[in-house]
């Protein structure tokens, strides 16, 4: 290395290390969501940012749903780039309101054109079976 290449080793060290940091704090901070109710349902809508159906895992365990995204990310190869700022796993998970009673095995997920997965469960009533333990809730194409 010498005096003229220091400009661009300074610069490139500078943006593995942002890309590395926005990485780590997309890991720790969840997705962004939110509930809605009506009279029959209670629908979640989750921002999930470049995810397909096949990286998409949705489940139901006893009053929450929980979200997890795996995206690909390409290599830096493929790309030449070297700001590495999207995780490659992201989850979150969601809070049922304490009285919410719901059926797990109707509930419905799909995945719009823009990256936000619309999760339907609709509310049980006295003769369904109130909980279930890790009901995964299948992803329609």
């Amino acid at each position: 290395m010498n005096l003229r290449t220091l400009p661009a080793s300074v610069t490139t060290q500078l943006y593995r290390g942002t890309g590395r940091l926005a990485s780590a704090v997309q890991h720790v901070r969840s997705l962004d969501a939110d509930l809605l109710e009506n009279d029959r349902s209670y629908l979640l809508l989750v921002d999930t940012p470049g995810a397909d159906a096949g990286g998409l895992d949705i489940r139901y365990y006893d009053g929450h749903v929980q979200v997890t995204v795996e995206r690909e990310r390409p290599t830096e190869e493929s790309t030449g780039a070297s700001y590495r700022g999207r995780a490659v796993e992201l989850s979150t998970e969601i809070t049922l309101p304490d009285d919410a009673v719901v059926d797990p095995e109707a509930g419905t997920a799909r995945l719009s054109p823009v990256g936000t997965v619309k999760i339907e469960l609709p509310k049980a009533t006295e003769t369904e079976p109130a909980e279930a333990a890790g009901e995964e809730i299948p992803i329609d194409d």
